[in-house]
């Protein structure tokens, strides 16, 4: 660093001298012309025409340095500035005056922008920041010195003028005898103004305004002492301390801007500017002299850092690549705002006197407030460490667009040599000449080879292979940084160079093809490859160098340049590469990077599962070219390895483990029950470290339910035609979620709807289907989560109503089978020695159970309610009596209690419902024929003046002519009722 400090110590000496004689004009202008007795417009205005010259050169200055260079350019527009200062002293005409101001604003202009890409071009990425910072830092001592230059003569004669000259022509000498002769100037396309206005309206605004009260106060600042009788020493005193606070300020006011919002800042230093300008003005007829100096310090420093912080706001909102072009507009915006300020002030000072500078920079600075208060409102803040940080930036001249540190660093190539330049020229006839006096200017020269081979690689059409092989021959120890140099010239040939180095180096090719996709982000996918194909035990850890690589890439990423990052994909390309070229490492590899970048997880995983399908497949097809049929054996590794790439993911980054599962199902649909079976665990796994509470506790159990059916919903997504085995898995770990799971995929059987319009059998057929899809999810859930039967039965019903009998029967059938978790089994009753106050109990649950079961799923379906009774019966024939009784009172419609229907149409409703009764007694008596009696009394005993019909309905008219029936439907309400009091008796024991 010291040493790059010394090679630019003529060029800080000429800034600085430079800079001596800026300030002392500027200082010495104004009073002249207040000498002179010219009226406050006409001053104003003189002084505005600077910032014109100052615009016109920020616009060409780099095309007259690309024409003459920085020297001859620095120079004359120097020593133009010089002659046009002479001129000035020799009348004071206003209108040669503000012509020379032009000319004047033009040379510095044209000489700022010539010391900083010379300043650009001795710094690198590291040392951008520190550079600028001691150019600002000499800059302003230069103005703060020229200030007191005043008092070396009287302002009413030439002398000032002279010495102003003399020290512009002295700036000259210090850069035109050092050594450098200065970079190539890249020419820069400014951004239109109105799209950086569209990205940051803030920061056009501000930079504006910022040049605007910049340009008028340092401009009329002379006036404004003047009128309060600070002259000569006193005047330069207080200029310097105005310039000292423009230094010194931005150090306070950087830190607060990369501490908190930025907008809030600019916001209350505009109050605290504003506020410290009118005090400045309170004290002035005072002649308190220290608090008047302060003030405006205060006031002088924090509208120096506007623009500075306008800067900062426009890079917030601007992509990397877009900060050098935006860079050119800030400069239009700050120069169109000094042009405007020094005239504007001076039509307010005119008008109200010269105390009124203060109040005027006050309310245009309270204004810039307002707005920038709406700007808050209307956009959210980023958040802290999202901020550009803050650099100090002068607003004396140009900005420095190339050393600003924020900016993209582009490294400048060095000239060819003249050798190099021959060897160029002869290519473009003789190529093989070319190569061969590369060759000897190699061996002769070693130190050159580099140079020489990256000059003949940048010529059109040359053979760069035939190049590498030359070189690699005159001087194989060299030819790591030849080929480096040449992948630098040539990146599209960069994959064979490489690989032509594998064959004489392999063991330095991992090193180098990294290192050149570090530098060259377009080649990192084909430096992964070759550097893994030349060492194909290396591939995790080229994984793990690129991962990290890109992971310090995105920690630096910008706000702005977020939504055009690519490293998540180019993430997956280099993996895609790396387990192609080493494809027992792919696992790892993959693994490894979705460690560094959990975001690319999900990607990772898919590409893999894809590239097992793709291989297997590709496999297949050679053994078996004409007709390929997957093998048991094959799909069971196939579903092995997408079990581990999910174990695997899931290990490595559990937040995205269910979207993990998904990729892998979606490219291995077989795999999908073993793989929900595996997440679903997990989320079992998952227990809090320490106890919890009963109601977190609840609460927990919501989650995990709400996750497993997420799971299931995903997964069937992915793999529709393993939906029940995905459920089945899912439920075995989580039985608790059975019948939310349940109702989920029973919900999938229907909205399954059919392409087009089917005929009539065709949506019977579909039924049918759907009636048996419905039946197989509650049989296969009812064994993966017995305890949970019911709640399934139910969920599928609500789902598929239609299959509500089927539903019934096979649960009902699981009741009298034993398979259900009832009271009976939790008391340790077996079906071999029972007693009989056992049976009596069994019977009892069975019939409860029963009964439950037809309610509920009546309650899912009711338009279903008699073929669910009816199908339960046939299972559980001994609650054929109670069921009969719930239905029919569900089915007949009471009339006693309304008052609102005539008699006629009592005896309606009475005959319906008696017709209803019968019927159903008469299915039931078919379902449950021992059960015929309790199903009759049932009947009677909600619809009592049907008893007769009863019987007829039954026996058809045999046995009531013998009066047995009548009589037993006569007794058979007290028997019933004395059958339920033994059924409860036995649940009270």
């Amino acid at each position: 660093m010291l040493t790059t400090y010394l090679s630019l110590i003529s060029l800080f000496i000429s800034c600085f001298i430079l800079m001596m004689g800026n300030g002392l004009v500027n200082v010495l202008l104004p009073v002249k012309m207040e000498l002179e007795n010219l009226n406050t417009n006409t001053i104003g205005l003189v002084l505005s025409l600077f910032y014109v010259g100052m615009l016109l050169g920020a616009i060409y200055s780099k095309y007259l340095i690309s024409r003459a260079g920085h020297v001859r350019v620095f120079a004359g527009c120097v020593a133009l500035a010089a002659v046009s200062i002479l001129i000035s002293s020799f009348d004071s005409d206003p209108l040669l005056w503000g012509a020379m101001r032009v000319v004047i604003g033009f040379c510095n202009a044209c000489a700022f922008t010539a010391m900083e890409s010379w300043l650009s071009d001795s710094s690198n990425k590291a040392t951008r920041g520190k550079i600028l910072a001691l150019y600002n830092a000499v800059a302003l001592s230069g103005l703060f010195v020229g200030q007191f230059l005043l008092n070396l003569a009287s302002p009413n004669d030439s002398t000032l003028f002279v010495v102003a000259g003399v020290l512009l022509c002295l700036a000259i000498i210090p850069i035109t005898l050092g050594k450098s002769s200065g970079p190539k100037v890249e020419e820069v396309v400014p951004m239109s103004i109105f799209s950086l206005i569209a990205k940051s309206p803030l920061a056009v605004v501000c930079c504006v305004t910022g040049g605007m009260i910049y340009a008028a106060l340092f401009n009329m600042l002379p006036m404004f002492a003047k009128h309060y009788q600070i002259v000569d020493f006193q005047l330069t005193l207080y200029m310097a301390t105005a310039i000292f606070g423009a230094f010194a300020l931005q150090f306070p006011v950087g830190y607060l801007s990369d501490k908190y919002d930025r907008r809030s800042v600019i916001f209350f230093l505009l109050l605290l500017s504003a506020g410290a300008g009118i005090i400045a003005t309170l004290v002035a007829p005072l002649q308190y002299e220290w608090p008047l100096f302060v003030a405006t310090s205060l006031t002088t420093g924090i509208i120096a850092c506007l623009y500075p912080l306008s800067i900062s706001e426009a890079f917030d909102k601007l992509r990397q690549n877009e900060m050098v072009a935006a860079m050119g507009s800030m400069i239009l915006a700050f120069s169109l705002g000094g042009v405007i300020g020094p005239y504007s002030a001076a039509l307010v000072m005119g008008f109200f006197g010269n105390a009124a500078l203060f109040y005027f920079l006050a309310i245009v600075q309270v204004m810039l407030a307002g707005f920038v208060l709406y700007r808050m409102q209307a956009r959210d803040a980023l958040p802290i460490d999202k901020q550009e940080s803050f650099v100090m930036q002068s607003s004396t001249g140009a900005a420095m667009v190339d050393l600003d540190p924020r900016t993209e660093y582009v490294p400048v190539q060095a000239a060819f040599s003249h050798d190099a330049q021959i060897a160029i020229n002869i290519a473009q006839t003789d190529q093989s000449a070319a190569v061969n006096m590369a060759r000897a200017i190699a061996i002769n020269q070693p130190e050159r080879a580099v140079e020489m081979a990256r000059a003949l690689a940048s010529v059109k059409g040359i053979d760069v292979l035939s190049l590498y092989e030359v070189m690699r021959e005159a001087l194989p120890y060299r030819i790591m940084e030849i080929a480096t140099a040449m992948v630098a010239t040539a990146p599209n040939l960069a994959y064979e160079l490489i690989q032509k180095l594998a064959i004489t180096h392999p063991e330095q090719v991992v090193s180098v093809a990294a290192e050149i996709g570090h530098s060259f982000p377009e080649l990192r996918v084909a430096m992964a490859k070759v550097a893994v194909e030349s060492a194909p035990q290396s591939a995790v850890q080229v994984a793990e160098y690129y991962a990290q690589v890109i992971v310090d890439e995105r920690e630096a990423l910008r706000p702005a340049d977020e939504e055009a990052d690519t490293s998540e994909q180019d993430l997956v390309d280099i993996a895609a590469q790396l387990w192609e070229s080493a494809p027992d490492h792919a696992l790892d590899v993959a693994v490894t990077m979705a460690e560094a970048v959990p975001e690319a997880a999900v990607s990772l995983a898919g590409d893999l599962a894809e590239n097992i399908m793709s291989e297997d497949a590709e496999s297949e097809a050679e053994a078996s070219p004409e007709y390929v049929v997957r093998s048991d054996s094959q799909n069971a590794e196939d579903v092995e390895a997408a079990l581990e790439l999910v174990q695997r993911f899931t290990d490595a980054v559990p937040d995205s483990a269910m979207d993990v599962a998904v990729a892998v199902v979606e490219a291995i649909p077989e795999a999908a029950a073993m793989i929900a079976s595996e997440v679903a665990s997990n989320i079992v796994d998952e227990e809090p470290e320490q106890a919890i509470s009963e109601s977190a506790q609840a609460q927990q159990d919501i989650l995990d339910h709400d996750a497993a059916v997420d799971l299931v919903q995903r997964l069937i997504e992915a793999s529709p035609d393993n939906a029940l085995d995905v459920a089945v898995a899912v439920v075995e770990a989580l039985p608790e979620s059975a019948a939310l799971i349940a109702s989920e995929v029973a919900s999938n059987i229907i909205d399954e709807e059919p392409g087009q319009a089917k005929s009539e059998s065709a949506q019977a057929q579909q039924a049918i289907l759907d009636h048996d899809a419905a039946v197989d999810l509650v049989l296969r859930l009812t064994e993966a989560s017995p305890d949970n039967a019911l709640e399934v039965a139910i969920a599928v019903v609500e789902e598929v109503p239609e299959s509500a009998a089927m539903v019934a029967s096979e649960v009902a059938t699981s009741i009298m089978e034993g398979q259900l978790d009832t009271e009976s089994s939790n008391a340790g009753l077996k079906v071999a020695d029972r007693s009989e106050l056992a049976d009596i109990h069994q019977s009892a649950m069975q019939t409860d159970a029963a009964i439950d079961l037809v309610q509920k799923l009546t309650q899912a379906a009711p338009d279903n309610a008699l073929d669910v009774a009816l199908a339960v019966v046939e299972a559980v024939p001994d609650s054929a009596g109670i069921i009969a009784g719930e239905v029919i009172n569900n089915l007949t419609q009471d009339t006693s209690v309304d008052a609102q229907i005539n008699k006629l149409e009592r005896a309606h409703q009475r005959a319906i419902n008696t017709e209803t009764a019968i019927d159903l007694v008469q299915r039931f008596s078919e379902a449950a024929p021992d059960n015929v009696i309790d199903v009759a009394a049932a009947a009677v005993d909600v619809v009592p003046e049907s008893a007769s019909l009863f019987v007829d309905s039954i026996s058809e008219g045999d046995e009531s002519k013998e009066g047995e029936w009548m009589s037993r439907l006569d007794e058979a309400p007290r028997d019933l009722n004395e059958v339920e009091e033994s059924q409860n008796d036995v649940k009270d024991s």
